[in-house]
């Protein structure tokens, strides 16, 4: 009697796709749950229902497979920055899916977490490469569109402002936490949107009348 190889390769390109997907899918969740270092290939494969060595012949290593991971949720999270830029109050709908983005995937805020240094893993680098980098080529002009900044470099300024605004909170849970007594359900809240972006706008305007007058003089 021959052995089920169904957790094996299938010859079908069709169901081969459908174990890369129950891989990412497993690590994604596995990500959300504990820290990237701490997830092992025997988990991934287990979670996925498919034979550990899948992992090494999809994506060749654990590292191979987040980093698809990476590469799947950013070209999402980027089809939808596309939009958000073409909807009435842009800048407000950027922050409110930032702020979702990161209130629901905790996958990508314990990466953002884990490897700020980009230098010590490819997975790192990676990161940098498909979120902050990418960021930094949609937000600056954004602004420029939807405030009365011009200036390339001000707007950059101002948009890496308005990123850390966002993300500093979850990266800094415990003393958020602990200190300020501001929980994660407040800075998932409508409130806590109108709050970045209330500041942001008023801190763009003050800028940018502020640089004027200097000019005046």
């Amino acid at each position: 009697m021959k052995k089920s190889s169904s957790r094996g390769r299938p010859a079908d390109p069709d169901k081969q796709q459908q174990q890369r997907e129950k891989l990412l899918n497993a690590a994604e969740m596995l990500l959300s749950k504990k820290t990237y270092r701490d997830i092992t290939i025997r988990e991934l494969a287990e979670h996925a229902d498919i034979n550990s060595a899948m992992v090494s012949y999809y994506f060749e290593n654990k590292e191979g497979l987040f980093i698809a991971l990476l590469d799947s949720l950013s070209d999402k999270h980027f089809v939808n920055m596309k939009k958000i830029a073409k909807e009435e109050e842009p800048i407000l709908r950027f922050i409110q899916t930032m702020l979702n983005m990161l209130s629901r995937n905790n996958s990508i805020a314990r990466l953002i977490h884990e490897e700020m240094a980009p230098e010590n893993s490819q997975l790192g680098k990676a990161f940098i490469e498909r979120f902050p980098k990418r960021m930094a080529g949609f937000l600056p002009n954004l602004v420029k569109n939807n405030t009365s900044i011009k200036s390339d470099k001000k707007a950059k300024y101002a948009a890496f402002s308005l990123v850390s605004m966002i993300i500093t909170p979850f990266v800094g849970k415990g003393v958020r936490e602990l200190a300020w007594n501001i929980n994660d359900d407040e800075i998932s809240s409508k409130e806590w949107a109108m709050h970045i972006y209330s500041q942001f706008m008023f801190g763009c305007e003050a800028n940018v009348a502020k640089t004027n007058d200097t000019k005046g003089e």
